[in-house]
């Protein structure tokens, strides 16, 4: 059963690729990528870096774990990564090109004051390298 509250204009698209706010239309389309451009950029290179790394499939051919008709031909990728590795930390920031003349400092949040330090709760449960 289809919901019969509309959509927020942009998230989805009908099936003749049109923008649609009615969910019973957009049930035959698709979502829109999040992120305009950026982000189905964004997804298309993550796609294709899952595909790549495991040697499973691309685009339509992907068949999900619980697809009733066919096994699964989609590929998981997990990245960790390091905060304590080269590239991260204070020396990030002098790196950073200076700001152009006139441009005002991004505004924080309210209720947040300060530098906000989440090292500590990042490296808690990683193992020290030897």
């Amino acid at each position: 059963m289809v919901g019969t509250n509309p959509l927020a204009p942009g998230d989805a698209v009908d099936s003749a690729g049109v923008r649609a706010t009615d969910a019973a239309a957009a049930v035959d389309g698709a979502s829109s990528p999040f992120g305009g451009p950026k982000g189905y950029a964004l997804g298309l290179m993550t796609e294709v870096l899952a595909a790549t790394l495991t040697r499973t499939a691309l685009g339509d051919d992907v068949r999900w774990t619980l697809d009733p008709t066919d096994p699964p031909t989609k590929g998981d990728v997990f990245i960790a990564m390091d905060p304590r590795a080269p590239g991260h930390g204070p020396s990030l920031g002098a790196r950073r090109a200076p700001a152009p003349p006139g441009s005002q400092p991004c505004r924080r949040r309210p209720g947040l004051a300060g530098d906000l330090d989440v090292r500590p709760a990042i490296t808690a449960d990683v193992p020290e390298r030897h």
